[in-house]
This record gives C-alpha cells, structure tokens and sequence, in this order.
C-alpha cells in the first residue's frame, strides 16, 4: 500500500523513507572539534548501486523550507523532517532510503539511467552550531554533490548569503582535480520572494550579491560555469499550515508559488548531472569510499577542511578496482562451481569446458568493466590483475578436470586391457602364438578409442600403457618362448616411437587450445575497452569542463594502453610459439633417435641372419660329411657281409663238392 502525502502535478510520486547519512557528534568539552561519524546501514544502501550516480544536496539556512523542498523533489510534502521549533530539526545529512531511478536523455541523445540520491543537510546558519561544522558540512556537501541546491531567503542580504562567502577563495578549502567537473552545477532557490518578478533571476541574484559580498559573486560566476536561480513566491498558507507543511494539500496553496515549485522542480531533473571522476561515473562503491575518506580527512583536522580531491581520487580509484576485481574473481569462481561440480557433471570434453569458462571469464569481465574506473592506463593494469587472479582459479578448474578425465580413461583403459590382454597372459588362457598376443593387442586398442573421452589425457593414458603394461608383457610372452628376442625387441622399439607421437600430440592439442584461449580473451579485452572507452567519452561531452584537453587525454593514453597490451599478449603468444617450437624439435629429436634405433635394429637382426645362414650351412656340410660317413660305414659292412657270404657259400660249395666225390 502507497502511503504518503502526494504533492501531484506532474512530480512523479517516490515511495520511501529518510535515513541518516552521517552526523556530527559536538565534543562536550566544547574546546576542540567533534567528531563526524557515518551511518553503517545508509552506506550498505549505497554500496549496493551499480547505475552512475546523481547526488542533490539542499543545503540552507535552519527554518527556509529546505527539508520541505527536498520532500517535493520526492513528489510529497510529507518524508525529511520538518519540525516546527525555532531550533533546526536537521542534524547531520540525512538520504532518502531507496535512491530511485530516473531516465533521462542526454546532450547526445541518449538516453541514460542514473540512480538519484537526494540529500538533506542541516541547516548551516543555526546560532547553537559549531562554526568549524557548519563550515565542514557545506564544503561536505559541496564535495558530495552533483547539484547543489541552496536554499535562501528571497531578499538577499548580508545575514541570508550565508556560507556563500566561502566562495571568495574556494582554494582555501578544496583543491580540486585538473580534468573533469568537479563542483556540482549550482541552483539557488529565492524562498519567500515577494516583489516583483525581475527578467532574469540570475543577474538580479548576482547584482545583490555583489553588492553584500564582491568577491563572493566573482567566485560563484568563475567557479561554476552555468547555474540557475529560481524565485518561490511564499506558499500563501497561513502560519499554522507553514509550521506542518507535511500535513499540507496541494491545492490549499498559491497557485503561483505551486506553479514555481513544479517548474523549477522539473528543471533541475532535466538538467540533472552525473557525479563523475574525472571521465568516469560514480557509482555506489566508489561513492561510499569517498564519503569515507572525505569524513577521515575532516575529522583529522580539527579546524581546517582542506580537501585534496585529486588524492581522494587516486585512492577511490585504487579502492574501487579492487573492488572490482574481488567482485569479478568471486563471480567467475561461483559460476564455474556451480557448473563444474553438478552431480555427474565431469570429466567434460575440453571444448565444453572452453565454452563454459569463456560464458564465466564473460560475466566476471561485464562486472568487472561496469564498476572500474580511472585513466585507461590504469584500467590496464587492473585488467592484467584481474587475469592473472582468474587465470590461477582457472588452473584449479583445469586440473580437477584433467585429473577426471584421466581417472575416467584409465579405467577404461583398465577394463578393456584386462579384458583383451591380461587373461592371455595367464596360466589358464596363455596365448598360444604372438599372432594372437598382437591380434589381442589389437583388440585392446581399438576398444579403447571406441570408448574413450577424446582428450590429451586419453593419448597419455594408451601413451603409459605402451610404456609401461606393453614392455611387461612382451618380456612374459619371449619367456615363454611365444616370442623370439628379435621379435620382441622390434615391438618394444615400435611402442616406443608411438608413445612419443602420441605424446607429442597431447602437447600439440594443449597448444591449441591455449593458443584459442588466448585468442579469445584478446577479442573479449578489446571488445570491452572499445565500450569502456566510448562510455568515458560520453562522459567527457557530458562536463563542462576542459573536453579537448580530456578527450585527447583519453585517446593518448588509450593508445599507450593498446601498445602495451598487444606488446604483451605478443610477447606471450610468441613465447608459446617458441615453446611449441622446440616441442616440435624435440619430437623431430626423439623421432630421428627411434629412427636410428630401429635401423640399428635392422642392422643387428641382419647380422644375426647372416650368422645364423652361415652357421645353418656349416651343420649342413657337416650333417652332409657325417652322413657320408655313414653310408660309408654301411657299405663297407655290407661288402664285408657279403664276402663274408661269398666265402661261406665258396666254402659251402667247396664241401659239397668233396662229398660228391665220395659218393661217386
């Protein structure tokens, strides 16, 4: 439910509440200066802002409305405190909580969101203020601020400029940046302003300004570039309405000083400022930090207010490009968590895992990008932070996914090794010839690739078990005398040169996907400068302040930033060249020495052939003689056999031959 006192017209109505941005605490000794102190829960609010920031200060004498014009640029007479005592209510600066959106269309054309912080300050003129304060607080709120309203009685004399005069020599109190707008456009409202209406509220503010205080119009008209006065007639409602002006209803007002209010209303909003630094917008990290820093510096010096915008600058930048940085890393290591570490989720192919951490390394350089801020060169050099700190998170992811893919086709490799290889080398299943053991080695292999995650991991997986499982096994089967020596040998040197290709092509693949990685980050850097350096000169057209000097800065310094980047990303793209280089020398290195291993294996084994036909040769002509010796031996055993029989039969006959002879 909307609740709140509507002002109407056309000022959009803003839902919300005040709360306290800092305060002053009085010393009681009443000798020496306070103490400013923040708002830890107004700052949480801030740091959260991630749109470029318009900041309203309504600054003021105590009881002139102010507070109440802070509501109605809320579109409502009723949210900052308006009291009714003759003492201020204000103390301190209060916001209004939440800081709301505004588009709005620019010089350029385009349109832009800016997140609107209105701020509303004590009043600078209260008798019971310390003085060192009230000078504190409007250089406070000068500083903070993008406009500066200042709110004064219409009729101005010397008691209503109030703190005005502290622009006779603002240097006193401010030193400020050389480039970009630093003070906030000035509006000065004319409260109460009864006589007639002058042509230019502008030139009658400053002609009875110059009459009070010189020196004072001379500083306002050379410190801001443009400003503009409105005059608010008085409201036209009796004392008591005056007194709760929250309570008030619109048309219970003078139409006059309601017409004004709307008009002057609607052009601070369609002239309604950036807050930058330098050529960059602020944004709520960086504006938390300064209004720290701004609160440090004044509570260290207990009577001067000198602020040295240049050094806070400097330390804002630093601070916020940490920031960034520590934003940017926790996003991309977050994102590659929760994609990485989904149940069943890994091992993934190295083109998944490329995928997903460009989609991660994208989103942390957008963060990254949108809230840093400084000179390009110094944006370099925060880029070159921020990769280094994400390129050593990425080594993490890497190797958890390397270690999985190795563990997965290991397994694999395990499995199908037992399956094909292993039960042939037993008792029970051995192998019967080396066709079989090569045939099973064969087998082996081809499942593997069938199966495998295509990775430099897999090649080193099968790489290791031709270097180490083949040799064991080649040994068993030549001890059990499937395999000759020679043969074994030969297989042993063929693994050999084909772990070192598959190796080699392991390092090629890591090569490639290191030289995409890079390839891809050159185009992201690039491609988020270009944006990056359009934004500051958008910002730049947006100041009033030196644009040329700036711009041609910017593009300067740009250049150096360029130069520097591709000479590093040069210097490493050529330092991995190099490295593949003598990657590819030592493959030509280690494949010239399998080479020669392989021809003095050739050499050997014919060698041994040579022996082995020559020594075939001699047992030839041996078993030769030795058969002829045989043959020999059996014919001269014969022979004698049969002499041996021709004398028997001789003597035989001769016996016959004597009976015959007696018979007769």
């Amino acid at each position: 439910m909307i609740t709140g006192n509507r002002f109407g017209r056309e000022i959009e109505f803003r839902e919300g509440e005040p709360i306290q941005l800092l305060q002053y605490i009085e010393d009681n000794s009443g000798e020496e200066f306070g103490k400013i102190v923040t708002n830890p829960e107004a700052l949480k609010i801030l740091q959260t802002i991630r749109e470029p920031l318009a900041i309203i200060s309504v600054v003021g004498s105590y009881r002139r409305g102010k507070s109440w014009f802070a509501n109605v640029l809320h579109g409502r007479h009723d949210g900052f405190d308006l009291g009714a005592k003759v003492e201020g209510c204000t103390r301190g600066i209060y916001m209004w909580s939440p800081p709301f959106l505004l588009e709005s269309k620019q010089s350029d054309g385009k349109v832009i969101k800016k997140r609107v912080i209105v701020l509303d300050s004590e009043g600078i003129d209260d008798p019971k203020q310390d003085q060192n304060w009230a000078t504190k607080l409007f250089i406070l709120c000068l500083a903070l601020s993008s406009t500066f309203i200042y709110n004064i009685n219409g009729i101005v004399g010397r008691d209503d400029i109030g703190k005005l005069y502290l622009m006779t020599d603002l240097s006193k109190f401010i030193q400020e940046p050389e480039e970009g707008d630093f003070l906030p456009r000035l509006v000065v409202l004319l409260r109460d302003f009864t006589l007639e209406s002058p042509e230019s509220f502008k030139d009658y503010f400053l002609e009875k300004l110059n009459n009070v205080n010189p020196e004072a119009a001379k500083g306002i008209k050379k410190i801001f570039v443009d400003f503009d006065v409105y005059g608010l007639p008085h409201p036209g409602c009796k004392r008591k309405m005056l007194q709760h002006m929250e309570d008030a209803a619109t048309d219970d007002l003078d139409e006059e000083f309601v017409d004004e209010v709307e008009n002057a209303v609607k052009l601070i909003y369609s002239q309604l400022p950036l807050k930058y630094i330098g050529s960059s917008t602020m944004k709520g990290t960086a504006f938390v930090k300064f209004i720290n820093d701004l609160v440090e510096r004044m509570n260290k010096s207990e009577n001067s207010a000198f602020l040295s915008i240049p050094s806070e600058y400097e330390s804002i930048i630093q601070f916020v490009a940490q920031e960034a940085i520590k934003d940017a890393v926790v996003l991309y290591q977050e994102q590659m968590d929760r994609v990485l570490n989904e149940e069943g989720k890994l091992p993934i192919l190295w083109d998944e895992f490329t995928e997903i951490h460009n989609n991660c390394i994208s989103e942390a350089n957008k963060i990254f990008f949108e809230k840093i801020i400084g000179s390009p060169t110094q944006m370099e050099n925060f880029k070159e932070q921020l990769s280094e700190k994400i390129s050593k998170f990425k080594e993490e992811f890497t190797k958890i996914n390397s270690d999985e893919l190795t563990a997965y086709n290991e397994n694999i490799a395990k499995d199908y090794w037992e399956r094909f290889v292993k039960i042939g080398l037993t008792q029970e299943n051995l192998f019967e010839s080396n066709d079989e053991f090569q045939e099973a080695l064969r087998a082996f292999e081809l499942a593997y690739e069938k199966s495998f995650m295509k990775s430099p991991e897999a090649a080193k997986v099968i790489a290791s078990y031709m270097q180490n499982q083949y040799p064991t096994a080649i040994e068993y089967m030549t001890q059990l005398g499937r395999m000759n020596a020679e043969l074994a040998k030969a297989m042993k040197a063929k693994e050999e040169a084909e772990t070192l290709r598959l190796e080699a092509l392991a390092r090629e693949e890591e090569f490639r996907r290191e030289m995409e990685a890079q390839k891809y980050e050159r185009a992201e850097n690039e491609r988020n400068f270009k944006e990056k350096m359009a934004e500051l000169q958008a910002n730049i057209e947006q100041q009033n302040k030196s644009h040329e000097e700036m711009k041609e800065r910017l593009i300067k310094e740009r250049e150096i930033a360029t130069e520097k980047y591709n000479q590093k990303f040069e210097q490493l793209h050529n330092e991995m060249l190099e490295q593949q280089k003598l990657s590819e020398e030592e493959k030509i290195r280690l494949l010239e020495q399998q080479e020669f291993k392989f021809e003095q294996i050739q050499r050997e084994a014919e060698e041994r052939n040579r022996e082995l036909r020559a020594q075939l040769l001699e047992e030839k002509e041996k078993a030769i003689e030795s058969q002829n010796e045989f043959y020999k031996s059996q014919l001269a055993e014969q022979i004698a056999a049969n002499e041996r029989q021709h004398s028997a039969m001789v003597e035989l006959m001769q016996k016959d031959k004597k009976g015959g002879c007696l018979i007769s």
